[in-house]
């Protein structure tokens, strides 16, 4: 049996992809191709990155006027959370627990299971400086009680 040799220009390529370059190329490309599409993916069958954040796993209990405590910490902490955009004058339009915030509801569960969507709240945001533009005007974020108090833990958009 003889050893796999590699070339130098084999052993250069991420991949191990031997032969000709335009092979290299095809499989470099399909790599890249397969790595791109993964986080999509995972966002819809798991929501955000697949894997629930250390921070949520350590959310407390919802208490009451959870939805007004999780608005007010959203807006709180939007002008640190959407850098890149003007959040002045930043409303909110929805606050719900995520059982009843529908599909980023949902998303929460598939993500992080039961008991912290029973702990999180949805709101979505409203920044009424980036209008026209219904994708810019709009945030969604998690929000859930901490020991430090209610905090966001995910931006969702």
């Amino acid at each position: 049996m003889t050893p796999n040799r590699q070339t130098p220009a084999s052993r250069a390529d991420p991949t191990g992809a031997t032969g000709s370059p335009a092979r290299r190329t095809a499989t470099v490309a399909s790599v890249l191709i397969a790595l791109a599409a993964a986080p999509y993916a995972d966002a819809s069958r798991a929501g955000g990155n697949g894997e629930c954040p250390r921070t949520a796993r350590s959310a407390l209990p919802l208490t009451a006027d959870a939805t007004g405590k999780a608005a007010r910490a959203a807006l709180a902490a939007a002008p640190s959370l959407y850098r890149d955009l003007d959040v002045r004058g930043a409303t909110v339009l929805w606050s719900k627990p995520a059982a009843t915030a529908g599909p980023r509801g949902a998303e929460v569960a598939r993500q992080c299971a039961r008991r912290i969507e029973e702990r999180t709240v949805v709101v979505e945001l409203r920044f009424p400086r980036e209008l026209p533009s219904s994708s810019l005007s709009e945030g969604v974020v998690f929000v859930s009680r901490f020991s430090s108090g209610y905090r966001v833990w995910e931006i969702a958009h």
